[in-house]
């Protein structure tokens, strides 16, 4: 920067662009363009599908140049051979890219964004200092092809201020006195890892003499509190560029959507390539371990092991279900979190046009049925919670892999042999739901709450992926017995089994005309014994403090509000079928729907008006649901016009 003796300030003006770069560039042409685009050192805390990075940060940290302290007796005989000796300190280093060969790979170092990429990079001078602090960052720009054979090559020179002035330097000043590499791919699968390194120097006195060959053999850098001493160098190596006691600290940081550091994830993506089943299993059971953005980047490739493990030779027993299983919830649990929301329509892409595992629905179902045999055990309990968290997924694989059966079963036995295995299948995930069922019947010990709680929270989930395999009929039997299984009339749970019910009368179920039928009749009987008066007998135990028995009220009224909302909500569809030309034309059709309303819905009306006589002051945030339920023009039946009077009644004396 440029300055001049008669400048007083300098204004800086700051905007702030909201929205994708690209985008940002395209709308503000006129600010924006040919200005570069500086990215983040590492990836932001939402990936976004598609985003494509192959860059290493290298951090040029700092150097210990002791050992190349001005020597007095080495000073005059360099001197009187004619040689310049070099001054203490003042050390540049280079860098530059080479391949196993030892060529210079040409341009792929950049110092700063907006510059074109150079060959050699070279570091700030220190003047007078053994020990300096360089801080200075550069990127390296990896190809997606070709890097796992590059290494950084470092070459340190002496520098001096005579050279600045003379411009130019002597052969001794110019020839480097050290050098130094850093493999990129240290065991030739796993990138090099993230953090310091301590790289060793070796003398380059004879450096024309060691080929790349030969350095590659050696210790790049010192691990732990090692020393230079006892690093390991090949012996032809020993002789000709001996280890220095000097030392350069380096800091690497992989920004890449190609490359992984992760040793375990990449012996998975090349489990084909391991040496036996046991080391397979080690690696099933690491990958848990494995960081969030490292998994979001091989997404696809990681489902394609999975599944392929399954069918592999070594689960011909099935025996490495389990570990597949818990290795694939992870995965899932990781995309339905919101840092990763936007891999969802990624994950729902490869199951419709990638997913290709025509067997995986039995290993599936066999380990969510081992979760739940025992569901409240120390080793199976988290693992359950965790898959029914990503029930949806785990339902969506099970009934993929069947429809790719069925299309590879087309034609066999004139459809016989299909018939069969559809009806196996059927039965295979009927066995699944009746082990949810037991485990929602399960009520003890109390720690099992909690389980049940997240199977009551997914359930609407996985009916859509159900409906493709049973028809209406059977669903509303799923539904049914699923929502029956649920004994436990107290606490949260309580709450949950409403939400559960809003979401069913919300769902596509309610829509179709014959499971209507069947929903109205059982969700009113589940909603009946809800509504009446509070009974604090029923809701709390002798003993219990004060701040239990209004936690309990509390939730009664929640229960009384959500299963309003949820009369409310049959109501509004039922009525819009009262309208619909189609039922209006089907006597059968309309009779149906009427009978819907009159002789199921309106039954809770007399529940529900008793319930608002019992509950003056703490009704108030219900009668907005209330009015929904009463705002129904058409002809009424005459209890629900008697209703509708009672509540008028009571209105303004509540308010």
């Amino acid at each position: 920067m440029l300055t001049s003796s008669r400048a007083e300030m300098m204004v800086v003006s700051i905007k702030v662009f909201y929205g994708d770069a690209h985008t940002i560039v395209r709308e503000n042409t006129s600010l924006l363009q040919d200005i570069p685009l500086s990215l983040r050192l590492g990836f932001p805390d939402v990936v976004f599908p598609g985003d494509i990075r192959n860059e290493l940060y290298v951090k040029l940290w700092s150097g210990d140049f002791a050992s190349q302290t001005l020597n007095p007796r080495r000073s005059i005989t360099s001197f009187a051979r004619g040689q310049v000796a070099p001054v203490s300190g003042n050390v540049q280093v280079t860098i530059e890219v080479k391949n196993d060969r030892g060529q210079t790979v040409e341009k792929v170092i950049s110092q700063c964004s907006g510059e074109p990429e150079v060959t050699q990079w070279h570091s700030m001078v220190f003047l007078r200092t053994s020990q300096p602090t360089f801080g200075e960052l550069v990127k390296v720009k990896l190809p997606f092809e070709g890097a796992q054979q590059w290494h950084l090559f470092f070459t340190f020179r002496h520098r001096s201020s005579k050279e600045r002035m003379s411009g130019r330097g002597s052969d001794a000043q110019e020839r480097p006195f050290a050098f130094a590499f850093l493999p990129l791919f240290p065991d030739g699968r796993a990138f090099l890892e993230d953090g310091a390194h301590t790289l060793v120097l070796y003398s380059a006195e004879r450096l024309g003499s060691v080929n790349a060959e030969m350095y590659l053999a050696a210790t790049p850098w010192l691990p732990g509190s090692q020393r230079a001493e006892g690093v390991l160098v090949p012996v032809e190596m020993q002789k000709i560029a001996p280890p220095l006691k000097d030392s350069l600290i380096i800091r690497s940081s992989l920004c890449s959507t190609k490359f992984t550091q992760n040793s375990v994830l990449l012996s998975l993506l090349n489990w084909e390539q391991l040496a036996d089943r046991s080391v397979l299993c080690t690696v099933l059971s690491k990958f848990t371990f494995v960081g969030e953005v490292e998994i979001v980047k091989f997404l696809q490739d990681i489902f394609d092991s999975l599944f392929a493990i399954l069918s592999s030779s070594y689960n011909q027993q099935g025996d490495m279900d389990h570990l597949v299983f818990n290795a694939l919830v992870t995965v899932l649990g990781i995309i339905q979190d919101r840092r990763f929301s936007n891999f969802q329509p990624v994950l729902d892409v490869y199951i419709e046009r990638h997913f290709s595992s025509t067997t995986a629905s039995s290993h599936i179902i066999s380990s969510m049925n081992r979760l739940l045999q025992n569901p409240t055990a120390h080793e199976t309990a988290s693992s359950l919670r965790s898959a029914l968290k990503v029930w949806h997924y785990v339902v969506k694989f099970i009934v993929r892999s069947r429809e790719l059966q069925k299309a590879k079963e087309v034609g066999l036995d004139g459809g016989v042999t299909a018939e069969h295995l559809e009806a196996a299948f059927a039965r295979e995930l009927r066995s699944h739901l009746s082990e949810v069922n037991r485990m929602m019947s399960t009520t003890t010990p109390a720690s099992i709450i909690g389980t049940q709680t997240i199977a009551l929270q997914h359930f609407s989930s996985i009916l859509p992926e159900l409906s493709k395999v049973f028809n209406t009929v059977e669903l509303v039997t799923i539904v049914t017995q699923f929502a029956n299984a649920v004994v436990t009339n107290k606490g949260k749970i309580v709450i949950w089994k409403l939400i559960m019910y809003l979401q069913v009368v919300k769902s596509f179920l309610f829509d179709n005309p014959q499971s209507r039928a069947l929903l109205v009749e059982n969700v009113v009987f589940w909603l009946k014994p809800l509504f009446g008066r509070y009974d604090e007998y029923v809701q709390t135990q002798p003993g219990d403090p004060e701040s239990a028995r209004e936690q309990a009220r509390v939730q009664w009224l929640e229960c009384i509000r959500l299963s309003v909302t949820v009369v409310a909500v049959m109501l509004d569809k039922c009525l819009q079928q009262l309208v619909n030309p189609e039922v209006i034309a089907n006597r059968n059709s309309l009779k149906q729907e009427q009978d819907n309303i009159e002789y199921y819905l309106l039954t809770l009306i007399p529940r529900y008006v008793h319930h608002l006589y019992n509950t003056y002051s703490h009704i108030i945030f219900g009668l907005d649901y209330s009015t929904r339920i009463w705002s129904i023009k058409i002809r009424r039946p005459k209890e629900l016009l008697t209703a509708v009077g009672q509540i008028y009644q009571v209105v303004p004396r509540i308010r």
